[in-house]
């Protein structure tokens, strides 16, 4: 159903900026309803409005409806992304998983972000495809055409080099 404030407007930007300002303070408090962030929220409004700017045909404007369709998906997204960050700190730390956002503090999360920044590329890769990405070891050794053993080896070794690095960084690693 067409809304009748669209109808009268000539240019796509102006069409645009009439249907952003009408949903777009209800995208961020449906995107805040699930990630409980004002700033997530906030993050996660703009990227459906970049999608729909993307998308949008001022003949056939977005409704609120499929704003908020796209806010959910994108807000699962992030829900998904933080417990699977969760879970990687949780085992990189040695903590339980449901033990680790409370566990672990700013200033932990941190030094877990610099010390990732800080392996080898190949490190890097191994942990995030194993933690962030949850990929089995047989799923990793297809990714990067090796062997699973190789696969086993390596992420001993980055997790290995990962506790020296959050040690080096005065991280508490339990």
């Amino acid at each position: 159903m067409k809304d009748a404030r669209f109808q009268t407007v000539a240019s796509r930007e102006e069409a645009f900026r009439v249907m952003f300002e009408a949903h777009y303070a209800r995208v961020v408090r449906y995107a805040e309803s699930v990630l409980a962030d004002a700033a997530a929220a906030e993050d996660v409004a703009s990227e459906v409005f970049k999608i729909a700017w993307q998308k949008f045909d001022p003949q056939d404007p977005f409704g609120l409806p499929w704003l908020i369709r796209t806010a959910m998906n994108r807000s699962h997204d992030v829900v998904r992304s933080r417990y699977r960050r969760s879970a990687a700190v949780a085992v990189l730390s040695h903590t339980r998983e449901d033990d680790a956002e409370s566990a672990l503090g700013d200033l932990e999360r941190l030094a877990v972000h610099e010390a990732m920044q800080k392996l080898a590329p190949k490190d890097r890769q191994v942990l995030e495809l194993t933690y962030w990405t949850q990929l089995s070891a047989g799923e990793i050794a297809q990714v990067l055409k090796m062997r699973e053993a190789a696969v086993w080896t390596r992420l001993h070794r980055a997790r290995s080099r990962m506790r020296e690095l959050l040690i080096d960084e005065g991280a508490e690693v339990r």
